[in-house]
């Protein structure tokens, strides 16, 4: 049974503002959000503990790195059982280069957001990974031209009173 958690509207200001910059002093944060800082300090914690906020991460660049080729697969699988989904699901959870993985609907069984240094390293990639999966019936891999947005960021309304959220803990 899924479980709910109620965010107000200072929870969500604080989701807001730990979304733009987690770095942000809890002096800070409870000065713009008008609640001491201890209290900061145990919204924050129960919004941990809730599962909401999921990791406190560095968001690296890999085009800054030099890895410079992004590519979008579609992935149909020869056998779709329960195992050999959770087995190709395994897999590319290890995969380094696979940044997301997607069980999707339509005509594709799986789309991956995959990043690599240039086209040989994707090449070994496909071979490696795909090619030589031994289950894959057929991939078609996309290359974006130019990234005209990207965000991590999800924007909760702050003007409701309240709204209930669906937890995983």
């Amino acid at each position: 049974m899924p479980k709910f958690h109620t965010l107000d509207k200072v929870d969500r200001k604080l989701l807001n503002l730990l979304q733009k910059d987690n770095q942000i002093p809890t002096r800070i944060l409870a000065e713009k959000v008008h609640i001491s800082q201890p209290t900061c300090l145990r919204r924050i914690r129960d919004l941990r503990q809730a599962g909401i906020i999921a990791a406190d991460v560095a968001m690296v660049d890999p085009f800054a790195l030099g890895y410079g080729m992004l590519a979008f697969l579609e992935v149909s699988l020869n056998n779709q059982s329960d195992d050999h989904m959770q087995e190709f699901e395994a897999r590319m959870g290890k995969e380094a280069e696979v940044l997301q993985c997607y069980f999707v609907s339509g005509d594709y069984d799986y789309f991956l957001v995959v990043h690599v240094i240039d086209m040989d390293a994707y090449y070994q990639f496909v071979r490696r990974v795909i090619s030589g999966s031994g289950n894959v019936r057929h991939f078609q891999s996309r290359f974006p031209m130019k990234r005209a947005k990207f965000a991590t960021r999800i924007a909760f309304d702050e003007k409701v009173p309240e709204l209930q959220v669906r937890v995983a803990k």
